[in-house]
């Protein structure tokens, strides 16, 4: 009798640890946190020719972005990540920013400045 309460208890044991498991791995890879979000803002005082993020699997261009104007790339991830941001400017400078570490249903926000680029959280 002792045997099956132990058998039970293990069966128990682990039938519960997969259906915990399996619903973290559904809430950690599900589609509300799949991606990053790269917000840019354009205060160059020109307008952007071409603006790029690379990243471990392809980059994301986004072509003539006005002077002022703000755009948010998005790009999916599985879990961490990072990326480089490069903005091709009218007079044809390239400025560099990105960020070094990042995880899956992150948010960043880039401003272009005439000379440089500020990363920081939104």
């Amino acid at each position: 009798m002792r045997f099956l309460w132990v058998l039970g208890g293990t069966v128990l044991g682990s039938a519960l640890t997969l259906i915990a498991g399996g619903a973290l791995w559904l809430h950690e890879t599900g589609p509300t946190r799949a991606g990053i979000e790269v917000r840019v803002e354009n205060r160059t005082g020109q307008d952007v020719r071409e603006l790029r993020i690379e990243h471990d699997r392809g980059q994301v261009i986004y072509r003539a972005m006005g002077k002022g104007d703000t755009v948010a790339l998005t790009y999916p991830v599985r879990g961490e990540s990072s990326y480089s941001l490069i903005a091709v400017l009218e007079d044809g400078r390239e400025l560099r920013g990105g960020a070094g570490y990042i995880e899956r249903g992150a948010r960043t926000r880039e401003v272009l400045e005439p000379e440089r680029v500020v990363s920081s959280d939104p």
